[in-house]
C-alpha cells in the first residue's frame, strides 16, 4: 500500500521562525532604563549634596563651639577684687571704630574693645616674665654677651615667683581678604603695669584712655596682638549691672554695653568710646573703694561659614543706602528664615521681616555697630551660626556707696 504525503511534491521543509524584539519594543525598554538611570543619578546626587551640607553644617557647629570655648575661657579669667585697696583690678570696655584709626571714616563700623585684669596661666605668664627680665638685665648690664644674658635670665627665672596676675586686651579686627564682612578677634596679654615700646615712649596699654589715639595708635595695637579666633561675623558683650533687670531690656533696666570699673572719667562721650552712666569722674580713678564690677557678661558671637564654601547669598541688584528691600540671586536657596532674621551684607548688619521669592523685605539697616551702606551686585550676604551664652562673674561689686 502506497502512502500519500499531504505536502506538494518537491516542496522544501519550512524551519520554525526565531523570536526577537521589534524596534518599538527596544525603544520602550531603553526609555525605561534611562528613566531608572536618571532616578539613580538624582538619588546619588541628592545624597552627596546632603552629605556635603551635613559636613559643612557640622564644621560650622564645631567652629561655633570652639568660639564659645575660647571666649568663655578668656572672660572667666577676668578678675575684680573687692578689697578697697586694689586699684589694678580694672575692666574697661569701649565702643571704638574698627581698626582704631585716629580719624574714623563717617561710615565706620564700631566694635567693643575690652581691657581687663585677668588671672594668667603659667604658660602665658612665663614668656612675659622672661621678656621682662631680659629687658631689665639689658638695661642694668648693657655689656653682657648674648650667652651671659641667657644664663642670667635662666638663673633669675628660677627665683622669680609667678603671681598668676596680668591684663588682657581683646579687640575685633577686620580680617584680611576680599570679604569685608569677616572679622577676627585679636588678643594680647601683659603683666600688671607692664609697658611696651611705642615709638620713643614706653606705654602701659591699660593706662591709655583711648586706644587708637597718639599714645597707643592702632598700628601698635595690631603689632602687639594676635588672632585667637577668625572667620567671625560679629562679637558682642553685654554687662549685667546693679540696675539690669533682663538681658533683652533697653534703657535703665537693660544691660550695659560699655564699662569702666574704675569710673575714672573716661566713658563720658562717644569720642571716648561711649557713655557709662555710673561714671564718677577723674577723681574716682585711683579710689578703689568705689570700683564696680558686673555680675555677669552675655556673649553673642556669630561665626561665618567655613572657608571655601559657596556664599550663603549674593546680591542680584544694587542695594541703595536707604533701600528697604534687597534682591538675591536664587533666593529659594538662601538659608535664612523666610519669617525674618539677621543678615550681614558686606560689612553692614541688617534685619529683614521676611523673604518672598528672591526678595528680602522690611529691612532695618545699619545694626550691631555698623552703618547703612550702598552695596553692589555680587556682594556676599552672610547668615552664619550665632552662639549666645552667659558668663557669671564671681567678683561682682556694686555701687555700695550710692
Amino acid at each position: 500500500m502506497t502512502l500519500v504525503h499531504d505536502s506538494p511534491r518537491g516542496a522544501a521543509a519550512v524551519a520554525p521562525a526565531t523570536a526577537g524584539f521589534t524596534l518599538l519594543e527596544l525603544t520602550v525598554v531603553m526609555g525605561i532604563l534611562s528613566g531608572f538611570l536618571v532616578m539613580l543619578v538624582q538619588l546619588v546626587d541628592a545624597g552627596l549634596t546632603l552629605f556635603g551640607e551635613g559636613e559643612a553644617s557640622q564644621a560650622l557647629a564645631d567652629r561655633a563651639a570652639r568660639a564659645e570655648q575660647v571666649l568663655g575661657r578668656e572672660l572667666q579669667a577676668l578678675r575684680g577684687g573687692c578689697a578697697e585697696d586694689v586699684v589694678d583690678d580694672r575692666l574697661l570696655v569701649q565702643y571704638l571704630p574698627i581698626g582704631l584709626p585716629a580719624r574714623p571714616e563717617p561710615q565706620a563700623t564700631f566694635v567693643q574693645v575690652l581691657r581687663g585684669a585677668v588671672h594668667l596661666t603659667a604658660d602665658r605668664e612665663l614668656p612675659l616674665r622672661e621678656l621682662q627680665l631680659r629687658l631689665r638685665l639689658q638695661q642694668e648690664s648693657p655689656n653682657l654677651t648674648p650667652e651671659d644674658l641667657d644664663r642670667e635670665v635662666a638663673k633669675a627665672m628660677h627665683t622669680e615667683p609667678l603671681a598668676g596676675l596680668g591684663t588682657v586686651l581683646l579687640v575685633p579686627w577686620r580680617q584680611e581678604g576680599e570679604d569685608e564682612g569677616l572679622l577676627e578677634l585679636r588678643a594680647a596679654w601683659f603683666l600688671p603695669r607692664q609697658t611696651v615700646p611705642v615709638g620713643d615712649r614706653d606705654v602701659d596699654p591699660m593706662a591709655v584712655p583711648v586706644p587708637g589715639q597718639e599714645l597707643l595708635p592702632g598700628t601698635a595695637v595690631y603689632q602687639y596682638t594676635a588672632p585667637i579666633l577668625q572667620d567671625l561675623l560679629h562679637v558682642e558683650f553685654r554687662f549685667w549691672s546693679q540696675r539690669t533687670r533682663q538681658w533683652s531690656a533697653s534703657g535703665a533696666a537693660g544691660p550695659e554695653m560699655v564699662w569702666d570699673s574704675a569710673r575714672g572719667g573716661v566713658l563720658v562721650d562717644a569720642q571716648n568710646g561711649g557713655v557709662f552712666e555710673l561714671d564718677r569722674g577723674e577723681a574716682s580713678l585711683q579710689q578703689a573703694h568705689d570700683d564696680i564690677h558686673p555680675h555677669a557678661i552675655l556673649v553673642r558671637c556669630v561665626v561665618a561659614e567655613p572657608a571655601g564654601r559657596p556664599a550663603e547669598g549674593l546680591l542680584a541688584a544694587t542695594l541703595e543706602r536707604d533701600g528697604q528691600s534687597l534682591t538675591l540671586v536664587l533666593g529659594e536657596r538662601f538659608p535664612g528664615s523666610t519669617e525674618g532674621g539677621w543678615a550681614k551684607v558686606g560689612r553692614e548688619w541688617l534685619r529683614y521681616e521676611g523673604r518672598s521669592g528672591d526678595t528680602l523685605f522690611g529691612l532695618r539697616r545699619g545694626l550691631r555697630g555698623t552703618r547703612a551702606l550702598e552695596h553692589v551686585p555680587g556682594t556676599r550676604v552672610h547668615i552664619g551660626r550665632e552662639v549666645e551664652f552667659v558668663i557669671p562673674l564671681a567678683h561682682a561689686k556694686d555701687d555700695w556707696h550710692g
